[in-house]
């Protein structure tokens, strides 16, 4: 049999652990970072958003898509890219289904003519797709940026 003899081992420990420093420092504070945050208000034929959420798309197709949550009209967002952004809102109200079908009779009457399918369906949407600023774009600067959106009827 062959007996083998032990490999020598390297000390790159502290230069890993250097290495793992300099990495944690540098994203601490922000070195290389490009993207940006935004937060601001909208609303919706001056009413503000209760719930939906905004997204962010790049123009020039560099950098991610990002979305966050609009509560009582309020947003923040982060990770932004910098540059021109197309802003695309999205919101829905809560709908009311009928638990029975007397129920359903009783809505179907007091909501008669008052949407599609005699009154049965609430339409869900808030902000419809081609509500004016919905789809805008909008520069972001590096950094922080306030954004507040009006958008009203087609």
């Amino acid at each position: 049999m062959t007996k083998l003899s032990p490999v020598p081992r390297s000390n790159s420990k502290p230069v890993g652990t250097c290495l793992l420093i300099v990495c944690l420092i540098a994203s601490a504070i922000g070195c290389g970072s490009s993207a940006s945050t935004v937060q601001g208000t909208i609303s919706y034929q001056g009413a503000p958003i209760e719930k939906g959420m905004v997204t962010f798309t790049p123009v020039e197709g560099k950098g991610s898509v990002v979305g966050c949550n609009i509560e009582n009209g309020k947003y923040y967002a982060t990770g932004v890219t910098p540059g021109k952004n197309v802003l695309t809102v999205a919101a829905v109200k809560s709908v009311t289904f009928s638990r029975s079908s007397d129920e359903m009779s009783k809505m179907a009457a007091s909501n008669a003519g008052k949407g599609p399918i005699e009154g049965l369906i609430d339409p869900a949407d808030v902000v419809p797709a081609d509500a004016i600023g919905n789809g805008a774009e909008h520069s972001i600067k590096k950094g922080s940026n306030n954004l507040d959106l009006q958008l009203t009827k087609p």
